[in-house]
């Protein structure tokens, strides 16, 4: 079974790879991005920390499904972190979308 899965998987490699040609190219996001999820029985606490080199405005959208938990924009000075933090009930699959002018990112369960 192992052996078929992996035989599926290089085949279809190849049409994975290829992009349509009028297809934009992806931008790398300019920050460094983190993300934290701690859960206990009650809570979980959500961080997404953003680390830029030069100054940039982030868009940082923390979602659970089609819930948007939090949603803030802000300027993230050169050389500095700026970190977003959620506390919620239970242990919900979150998702953060980070948007620049340029470039976006999505990290966590999204």
């Amino acid at each position: 079974m192992l052996r078929s899965a992996a035989t599926m998987l290089l085949a279809s490699a190849p049409l994975v790879a290829a992009a349509p040609a009028q297809a934009a190219p992806q931008q790398a996001f300019p920050c460094g991005v983190s993300y934290n999820k701690v859960s206990n029985n009650l809570t979980t606490d959500v961080s997404v920390g953003v680390a830029c080199e030069q100054e940039q405005t982030v868009a940082v959208q923390i979602t659970e499904g089609d819930t948007v938990l939090l949603s803030v924009e802000k300027t993230v000075k050169a050389g500095t972190e700026r970190t977003f933090t959620v506390t919620l009930p239970g242990n919900p699959k979150v998702c953060a979308t980070l948007k620049t002018d340029d470039a976006s990112t999505q990290i966590g369960n999204c």
